[in-house]
């Protein structure tokens, strides 16, 4: 007999092929047990390893000895002619069919009941229509996605990162939690393949407990990683799931105890492991783009999240400036660990913007030196953001956001033309307001939408998009941004009161008996803004009644006295401001936000504001702008 015919005599094949059909079936249920119970990611390459370690004994085992009623017994003792080998084969055959049976089983339900129905081709990153039907789409300010934008593009996956769970209780464990979010979400996010939610609307969802699938629709993603953290001394735990959004499955999941030392380390095979799950060939440029995406430094990245915190609370209280210095404190903590922080650089700027408009508009003068530090601040900050900024149309913005607060706009046109590129989530501040009425309401309108979609439950986005669409005279598409806004997210008094000027500039003021109502609690409206509704619709006595009540108790700064008295048709009273503010440190900035915001054409007759025109002129910008809502008193 042929050593082959004896190996299959001795059952030796079946042996083998019993032993990976019941490896593959144990593999499958270590993976379910090791992402239920949160045991050591090592213990999955364990099993592996004694299982190939185990094949060769297995198929030793099947040769020399043989199963028989009294027991195993060695080959080389039993009569050939007493052997049962036969019939043991037979027994092997109806478990390797039983073992096939359970795989296909398995490999079935996986296709059919996890993956769900088939739907052809893979859904392509939400689009416009998608977003109105509450399905939007994906960094905080310096985040440099680059969403693959063009038509007939390559399909492109989205994932959103939602904040991990803090386990332990520590004074700074939620922060540092967020923190590594934040680390991962920017590694992934420096990817063109990959649609990365923002962490502003990823983080809006941080201790909701809503399910996957509901946070992915209104997210407007395919996949969505979530995760915890537990930190005890210098010992950390954390796990992490990629989770198939339309039903739940996961696709990859892990668990890392590792300490502070190798936390980044651990953050870079996280985002790894996602891309290369989502099918992301990863070489080593777009591993290194990976790794400084990320700040690199517990004691930093806590530092930032506070700094963070701070921020965000500034920005819906009435005066930010009274938040802010909080917010630069933790900044400022971050950049002397990271001098090179991109985010903290260009957030802590925003401070000195505000003291500078503040004191422009007369809403709270400053001291010569607090507005000589102000502009030296914000104009060195910027530079300095620009010249860590990851792309180019980033550093772009800032530089011309910098040139703002500069006695020079010549240079200003030539940066618009590639500050608005498509292509990057990209953030903007002031150049919001700089930009709209001097001829780039489109490219700024184009620009926020495609910020909108990249962070769908973030407000500004919206409220910069539906402001340049006005100044764009296309007020209908001003109201359906901001109507899609209000429907599908948590009420925003910013981006009702871009619906309110859309109304305005469409001549609906009659149609919605909120035109006439209270200013919502939370709006931009320094005034109420049922003056501008009576101011448009002809109703000059009440407007003035209206503004006279609220003189009598509130503080009114000279920008918004500038301008009712434009939308009143007061010309006189709007140039007397205009050059009161146009005086003043920080008034070509306060004169800007005023043009922006009236949507009045030429609140004022630029004569009055030698400053201003000089700024305009060195620009080449023309004047006066156009007039999106027609004032029927003012008649400049």
């Amino acid at each position: 007999m042929s050593f082959f015919e004896e190996l299959k005599r001795r059952n030796v094949f079946r042996v083998g092929i019993a032993y990976a059909v019941a490896s593959w079936l144990l593999l499958q249920l270590t993976e379910v047990l090791t992402g239920l119970l949160e045991v050591q990611a090592d213990v999955g390459k364990i099993v592996i390893i004694l299982l190939i370690v185990g094949f060769i004994p297995a198929l030793i085992f099947a040769w020399a000895f043989e199963l028989t009623p009294e027991g195993v017994r060695r080959e080389k003792d039993i009569d050939r002619d007493e052997s049962i080998a036969p019939h043991t084969g037979k027994k092997l055959d109806r478990v390797i069919i039983l073992g096939l049976v359970a795989v296909i089983a398995v490999m079935g339900i996986e296709r059919f009941w996890f993956a769900g129905p088939n739907t052809g081709e893979p859904s392509a990153a939400p689009t416009e229509t998608a977003m109105q039907a509450g399905q939007p789409d994906r960094v905080e300010p310096a985040s440099t996605t680059a969403p693959d934008t063009q038509p007939g593009a390559h399909h492109q996956e989205s994932v959103a990162v939602l904040p991990f769970t803090a386990m332990s209780s520590g004074e700074d464990d939620e922060y540092f939690a967020d923190g590594l979010t934040e680390e991962i979400l920017n590694s992934l996010a420096g990817l063109p393949e990959l649609l990365v939610t923002a962490r502003t609307s990823s983080f809006h969802f941080k201790n909701q407990d809503l399910p996957i699938p509901e946070i992915a629709k209104i997210l407007g993603v395919n996949h969505v990683v979530e995760g915890s953290v537990r930190r005890s001394g210098e010992r950390v735990r954390i796990t992490a799931q990629l989770i198939r959004a339309e039903d739940g499955f996961h696709l990859w999941s892990d668990t890392y105890d590792r300490t502070l030392e190798d936390i980044f380390a651990v953050q870079e095979d996280i985002a790894a492991n996602i891309a290369e799950t989502l099918d992301v060939v990863l070489n080593e440029e777009k591993r290194t783009a990976m790794r400084e995406a990320g700040i690199g430094n517990v004691e930093a990245f806590i530092a930032f999240q506070k700094g963070m915190d701070a921020y965000q609370r500034a920005h819906t209280v009435e005066f930010p400036i009274t938040v802010l210095p909080e917010a630069n404190q933790w900044f400022d903590a971050a950049l002397a660990i990271v001098p090179d922080l991109d985010s903290a650089l260009y957030l802590r700027t925003d401070l000195y913007g505000h003291i500078l408009l503040e004191n422009g508009s007369n809403e709270q003068p400053h001291s010569a030196a607090e507005l000589e530090t102000a502009v030296t601040e914000i104009i060195n900050g910027l530079a300095r953001a620009s010249r860590v900024a990851q792309n180019e149309p980033l550093r772009v913005i800032m530089e011309a956001e910098s040139l703002i607060f500069s006695d020079d706009w010549s240079r200003i046109p030539a940066l618009l033309e590639t500050a608005f590129t498509l292509g990057y989530c990209n953030p903007i501040n002031w150049m919001a307001e700089f930009s709209q009425p001097f001829g780039y309401a489109s490219a700024l309108a184009a620009n926020q939408e495609e910020r909108s979609r990249c962070d769908p439950l973030a407000g500004w986005p919206v409220v910069a998009a539906s402001a340049a669409q006005i100044w764009d005279l296309q007020p209908e598409k001003a109201l359906e941004t901001a109507e899609t806004f209000l429907a599908r997210a948590t009420f925003n008094p910013w981006v009702d009161d871009q619906r309110f000027k859309a109304k305005l500039a469409l001549g609906h003021w009659n149609d919605d008996p909120g035109m006439f109502g209270p200013n919502p609690e939370g709006s931009n409206y320094s005034t109420p803004r049922v003056i501008d509704a009576y101011a448009a619709s002809g109703q000059l006595d009440q407007a003035r009644a209206v503004f006279e009540d609220w003189r009598a108790t509130h503080q009114v700064n000279d920008g918004d006295q500038l301008i009712v008295s434009a939308i009143l048709g007061e010309r006189n009273a709007a140039n007397q401001l205009a050059a009161r503010i146009d005086a003043r440190v920080g008034g070509s900035l306060a004169l800007s936000v005023a043009v922006s915001s009236c949507n009045c054409g030429a609140p004022f007759d630029l004569d009055a504001t030698p400053n201003f025109k000089a700024r305009i002129e060195e620009a080449g910008f023309n004047w006066p702008p156009v007039s999106p809502i027609k004032y029927p008193a003012k008649d400049w």
